[in-house]
């Protein structure tokens, strides 16, 4: 296995997170799910959209006539207008350090070649390789003939790409003899009223990061920052399948990172993230503080913690490292959607065998999981939406009932056994639109106190000849996770967990200890059948997400797309974790 250790600053992630200024195709966008705080507009609709619309209009009309020569012509095109605010602050031990604030106007243009059946979609060719979607910036003036030219270029590059797309997937079929599903879902078109996004406030944004930066000084800490992006926008579609429709998006993301050395010369860091649809949705300030006041304190304990030996017994996950636990084993078990097709390697055909399989065990007999973006939109809570981002209406859908897995969130990717998307397709720039989790609630068919979840958990450390009971309160989010890892054949397994960031050895007179430098030993889905007790569902807790994949793990501190869980605090029976040294201390002190 290699491990590299990638020091993900948060300064250094803002450029690769949604919104940035360069729109490059493998760059998340800003976009996010229905829910956000745009508002109808009455009378007249934005200028933007109006202009937008009316360039789309006439451009639709002549993407469909292109054609190259011996290449079919566009089935579908699609225009999809992203127009908003973002402000985005960043402030280092209560000094700000970067902040902008400004429109952000994008369209993402997608153009299909084939047919429904058969097109150029669903396959992931070489490094390098050309698609059918192309995202260009448009004038922050509502210009007709300059959102036009936009709109010309995109169509034109999305076309010529999608017709090389085509055959690529053509080519690499030869010889392949296996059923293929169709392409693409036929959905009815989305009509709305036009909406005008809502406004950001930079200069409250700048003083938030400010007071939770300043929160750290004093502690010693190598670094003490505090992040925020605050995104308000509505995603407008125009195709020529009829969808005319404004959809809200929006965003609000704080996260704060304290990073300390220990004694031995360990690293150490500890995380606080906030997510909700709108500034308005945050904890207070004065709640977010405590927050981060409780965080260096538990960091300065740390610093004199001992390092965990290597530990295998039960394992009690409490909060977020509970959340964490079940998005980043849970996740890809939900989504429905296939893997794309690829070109052979060698004498190898990739078979793309999906990792979510209806009639799975995933949990123990009688939980439940639900995934409902209405109940998350009603709520106002992140991961809320009416519409996906192709326009198709949100529906509750149950996937793990009795624990068994009985249905799968789909976008409009077909898959064989579904005949349709129940509205959870959403991406990432110009990603396919696939399955995403959107708003997820997991329960227990029995839930226990933490009393019993620890004197349970203490019992089974006794089985397994352990002095105490691990307890885990913190994971680090993907996104946040410093280590990049690549297994090969014949290697150790992959840790399946990022790192716990906070861990107490809990002994059976009910003392704890702090313990550091822990490290995951091949945990995948079946842990989550390995679940002895669960208590009460903890209130939802929103996350910014992507695709189950690697591309949770780039969409640095304030991407992504957001999401909420709510799910129980859980006594697992058996884990390996590995322990791990310091490094070599610091010879000078750090600065008064």
């Amino acid at each position: 296995m290699i491990r590299l250790a990638c020091r993900l600053l948060l300064p250094g992630l803002v450029a690769a997170t949604a919104g940035a200024a360069a729109a490059a195709s493998t760059a998340p966008s800003p976009g996010a799910p229905d829910g956000a705080a745009a508002t109808r507009a009455d009378g007249d609709p934005p200028a933007a959209v109006a202009t937008f619309t009316a360039a789309a209009e006439i451009e639709l009309e002549r993407a469909l006539e292109m054609r190259l020569p011996d290449q079919p012509a566009p089935y579908l095109v699609s225009f999809e207008l992203l127009d908003g605010n973002v402000a985005t602050a960043e402030a280092s031990f209560g000094a700000l350090v970067n902040t902008s604030a400004g429109p952000y106007r994008q369209v993402r243009t997608e153009v299909r070649v084939g047919d429904y059946h058969l097109d150029n979609g669903n396959f992931e060719g070489d490094f390098g390789s050309d698609s059918g979607v192309r995202s260009r910036l448009l004038p922050h003036d509502p210009v007709l003939l300059a959102f036009r030219r936009e709109l010309w270029l995109s169509a034109d590059e999305s076309y010529k790409g999608a017709a090389q797309q085509l055959s690529d997937k053509l080519a690499a079929r030869q010889g392949v003899h296996r059923e293929y599903t169709d392409d693409l879902y036929r959905v009815d078109p989305l009509v709305t009223p036009p909406l005008r996004p809502a406004a950001v406030d930079e200069a409250a944004l700048d003083a938030m990061v400010q007071a939770l930066s300043a929160t750290l000084r004093g502690h010693g800490f190598e670094e003490g920052t505090a992040i925020a992006r605050d995104w308000q926008g509505v995603r407008t579609l125009v195709s020529n399948e009829g969808h005319r429709a404004s959809i809200p998006t929006g965003f609000t993301v704080v996260r704060v990172e304290a990073v300390a050395r220990a004694e031995d010369g360990a690293r150490l860091r500890d995380i606080r993230s906030f997510v909700a649809t709108s500034p308005g949705g945050l904890p207070s300030l004065e709640e977010m503080q405590a927050e981060v006041e409780e965080m260096a304190a538990w960091l300065e304990g740390l610093r004199d913690a001992p390092v965990e030996d290597d530990y295998l017994g039960p394992v009690l996950f409490q909060g977020q490292a509970a959340m964490e636990l079940f998005r980043q084993l849970l996740a890809p078990e939900m989504s429905g959607t296939p893997q794309p097709e690829r070109p052979a390697i060698g004498f190898e055909t990739p078979d793309a065998v999906p990792t979510a399989r209806l009639g799975r065990r995933l949990l123990p007999e009688g939980w439940r999981v639900v995934d409902d973006p209405l109940a998350a939109q009603a709520a106002d809570l992140p991961g809320g939406y009416l519409h996906d981002f192709e326009g198709v209406p949100a529906r509750a859908v149950t996937v793990v009932e009795d624990g068994v897995t009985r249905d799968l969130l789909m976008s409009r990717v077909p898959r064989e056994g579904f005949d349709g998307s129940n509205g959870h397709g959403r991406s990432l720039g110009n990603d396919r639109r696939v399955a995403v989790p959107a708003s997820v609630t997991v329960d227990a068919a029995r839930t226990r106190s933490m009393a019993r979840l620890e004197r349970k958990g203490l019992a089974l450390a006794r089985d397994t000849v352990q002095p105490y009971l691990l307890v885990i309160g913190q994971l680090t989010p993907p996104a946040l996770d410093e280590d990049f890892r690549i297994a090969f054949s014949g290697d150790a397994p992959l840790p399946g967990l990022t790192a716990p960031l906070e861990a107490w050895r809990l002994y059976p007179d009910g003392t704890t200890e702090p313990v550091r430098g822990l490290e995951f030993v091949g945990v995948d889905r079946r842990a989550l059948r390995d679940i002895v007790l669960a208590g009460r569902r903890n209130p939802p807790m929103g996350v910014m997400d992507a695709p189950p994949g690697p591309q949770r793990s780039s969409i640095g501190p304030i991407g992504g797309l957001p999401a909420s869980w709510a799910v129980p605090d859980v006594l697992i029976s058996e884990l390996e974790l590995h322990g791990g040294g310091g490094r070599e201390p610091r010879i000078l002190p750090p600065p008064p």
